[in-house]
């Protein structure tokens, strides 16, 4: 690694003070794109799955592929709160308007790219979900349904793990697709590839240096979210930056 490129690649602790100085310096606007962007999320989610409450296995299966379907329609919202941090974290102008770009800026080629990331997520969740239709588990369980409870938990966590690990190298993928509104899908993601190279376990400690905030949102019932998600989001914006930047000296 060349001296330019090891000064280029910055530290995680840099990336994060980079994103803490985003937000201090604009501390309102962050809060209100988010609280607006989960209204819309959980608005579209419960208009179209909240009228399914049967355990039958039908109604589960239904559920599920509503949910699939629902998931894909708001990569477009994803990508647009993804578009106005990036803004926001680039010191250019950003407004509400930046949270439904995508709408506007080739919705096709995001919709197919959610429709690639939400099918692995899919995929992946299947087992648990197939296991615990034929097995249902409540959370007053027996001690006999006890071993089917530990085996839909680890079907579970494993699949949301091995989704996750999957899909590292996508990260950067709604990030180039708002920066290059003409570039084709299959380039786009060629370039994500390209960017995450010799990034993907940077990325991943990056993920777990979050986990302590989720742990503080949970325990706030979600209240704290409205201002760790803007901290969060800006923090992978400059995340994405710093591969551009780090790409760009070495070539």
């Amino acid at each position: 690694m060349s001296e330019t490129t090891a000064v280029n690649k910055k530290r995680l602790s840099e990336i994060r003070g980079l994103a803490r100085e985003t937000i201090l310096n604009n501390p309102y606007a962050p809060v209100l794109i988010t609280l607006v962007y989960y209204v819309v999320k959980f608005s579209v989610t419960l208009c179209f799955s909240g009228v399914l409450l049967s355990d039958a296995i039908w109604a589960q299966i239904l559920l599920k592929c509503i949910s699939f379907i629902i998931n894909i329609m708001l990569g477009l919202l994803v990508a647009g709160r993804i578009r106005y941090f990036t803004l926001l974290s680039e010191d250019k102008p950003a407004g509400v308007g930046a949270l439904f770009s995508a709408f506007r800026k080739g919705p096709d080629r995001v919709l197919k790219a959610s429709f690639l990331l939400q099918g692995i997520w899919f995929l992946c969740s299947l087992p648990g979900f197939i296991y615990s239709a034929f097995y249902p588990v409540t959370l007053d369980a027996s001690a006999e349904d006890m071993p089917h409870m530990i085996i839909t938990v680890s079907l579970l966590l494993a699949g949301y793990l091995a989704a996750y690990l999957i899909t590292v190298p996508f990260m950067p993928l709604y990030y180039i697709l708002g920066d290059y509104v003409n570039m084709p899908l299959s380039k786009a993601i060629r370039m994500s590839f390209w960017l995450m190279k010799g990034n993907y376990f940077r990325y991943v400690l990056l993920s777990l240096s979050m986990l302590p905030m989720l742990l503080l949102c949970f325990l706030s019932v979600g209240i704290a979210l409205l201002w760790i998600s803007p901290f969060i989001q800006s923090t992978y914006a400059h995340f994405y930056l710093n591969l551009v930047a780090e790409k760009q000296t070495q070539n």
